[in-house]
């Protein structure tokens, strides 16, 4: 069905700005959403996945019909410079990737992308491509600190982290198992106090 119609938009979903308990609100959501997906609570979560699940394409930028000028600048001359965006064509909305971004920045910045259209984000710059059949949406600094906090905890909630600290797991196991980068664990790690937690109990126990 229509992301605007499914259940994991629902009020509880939809609000939005940084406000008191939005942190909490977003593991909750993490939760719930492996739930409706047949996942454990401490079950990776392929953004893949979800935008399937939400019915939201993912498109390869090089499948646009976008000019060889515009194509080389995007993918080769300036490959750094983007990794997913957020696109209107035709009535429904879709992400457009970077064919050369794999691994952990693409799980981020897919689910990051996905955190906006779950959060019920409305852009606040619309640039148009291809002759204005295809809309790409900009958002403001509040918007993308609220995206950034949901995918992260999309990706490695609250749960996830203290499972993994618990069960000693590797680091680079780790990483691979959750599709993510080590600057996203470390910064998962550190913005939800497990890292300290944990270092509490082993200056503790010595």
């Amino acid at each position: 069905m229509p992301l605007s119609e499914h259940s994991l938009c629902s009020p509880i979903y939809l609000r939005s700005r940084m406000e008191r308990g939005f942190k909490s609100r977003c593991e909750q959501m993490s939760k719930s959403i492996r739930a409706e997906l047949g996942l454990d609570s401490a079950d990776p979560l392929c953004p893949d996945k979800l935008a399937d699940y939400l019915e939201i394409p993912i498109w390869d930028v090089r499948t646009l019909g976008l000019n060889e000028e515009d194509l080389n600048q995007l993918v080769k001359l300036d490959p750094d410079s983007w990794s997913a965006i957020t696109v209107s064509a035709h009535g429904r909305e879709a992400i457009v990737v970077h064919p050369n971004h794999r691994g952990g920045r693409y799980s981020s910045d897919v689910m990051h992308e996905l955190a906006h259209l779950l959060l019920g984000h409305q852009p606040n710059t619309m640039f148009f491509a291809g002759e204005e059949s295809l809309a790409l949406r900009g958002y403001d600094k509040a918007a993308e600190e609220e995206a950034n906090w949901l995918a992260g905890a999309l990706l490695l909630p609250r749960e996830v982290l203290v499972h993994l600290r618990r069960q000693r797991t590797p680091l680079r196991e780790a990483c691979e198992s959750y599709g993510v980068s080590r600057r996203m664990m470390d910064y998962r790690s550190y913005a939800t106090g497990v890292e300290r937690q944990f270092s509490r109990r082993k200056s503790q126990a010595r």
